[in-house]
């Protein structure tokens, strides 16, 4: 046998060494990854029994504190929102929630998350694996990065989300909300700005609400509080356009929290704000459902 020919045999060998044991690991740490408490690892663990479902992006974290949500209404509270999270990964993570858990009563959707794009979804190719749908959109973005996760399964095991899964292993993250407020010195009226949707996560939302309804899933469209040094200038013109794309009823409260210690930033509230703003939606029926109770 010739150096050369002993040489190639060995890297094929070498090469399928490197493949197997990739593949192999990245199989043990996808199992350890679905053991967790970390939102997504629930999901795709399945077994979940939320009455109330909620998305949206880090708005939709921070204004609908889950916790507080069960105390008011007694129903099981599931926050699925992240920072940055777009209404089209919004649509394939509520589809994938559909195919591994009971569906919920009702889904509230914060859609300002509107006016992002899909900067989550390098994130979210932790659970490619896991999402057909994660991965397509993954790869829609990242083609060269998702050609090289189908070769290579530790790949996508290398981000935040694996660490926050790992984080969360033995407890919730469902307590996830800014507990701090906006400095004094940061509290002057800053200039106007505007929310301008991206037409395509505006369709996402559009989907979204038709899927719902179809199924027979109630669905809240809410816009939550800003802080009133700086909301934005067209929140009526934005929910008029999302009622015309949804034809469902958005319920506006951009301005229903005057108090500047509800906030951790002009955009987010802290736990108080999050806590004062669902007793205000329990107050105005909210949370009222149309459907009678589930039994498990």
């Amino acid at each position: 046998m010739s150096d050369a020919r002993r040489a190639v045999i060995w890297l094929v060998a070498l090469a399928a060494t490197i493949v197997a044991g990739d593949h192999l690991l990245a199989a043990v740490l996808r199992k350890v990854l679905l053991r967790s408490q970390f939102r997504y690892s629930r999901l795709y663990r399945g077994g979940n029994r939320a009455e109330i479902l909620i998305l949206g992006d880090s708005r939709g974290v921070h204004s609908f504190y889950a916790p507080a949500i069960e105390e008011l209404t007694g129903l099981r509270a599931f926050n699925l929102s992240y920072n940055s999270l777009s209404p089209r990964i919004a649509e394939a993570v509520l589809l994938d929630y559909l195919d591994h858990n009971p569906p919920p009563r009702m889904v509230v959707l914060e859609p300002t998350c509107a006016i992002v794009t899909g900067a989550l979804t390098a994130e979210l190719r932790t659970y490619a694996g896991s999402s057909p749908r994660l991965a397509a959109l993954y790869a829609e973005s990242h083609p060269a990065a998702a050609a090289a996760s189908r070769a290579f399964w530790l790949y996508p095991l290398n981000s935040e989300f694996f660490l926050e899964a790992l984080h969360y292993m033995r407890r919730t993250d469902q307590d996830w909300i800014h507990h701090d407020v906006i400095p004094h010195a940061r509290r002057a009226p800053g200039g106007t700005w505007r929310l301008a949707p991206y037409p395509g996560q505006v369709d996402a939302l559009a989907r979204i609400v038709r899927l719902l309804q179809r199924r027979g899933i109630e669905v809240r469209l809410v816009i939550a509080p800003y802080a009133p040094i700086k909301p934005p200038s067209n929140a009526a013109e934005f929910a008029g356009l999302i009622e015309r794309r949804t034809a469902a009823p958005v319920w506006n409260y951009v301005g229903a929290i005057a108090d500047l210690d509800a906030f951790a930033d002009a955009v987010h509230m802290n736990e108080r704000g999050s806590r004062a703003f669902l007793r205000i939606l329990a107050r105005d029926g909210f949370f009222g459902m149309a459907q009678p109770p589930a039994r498990f």
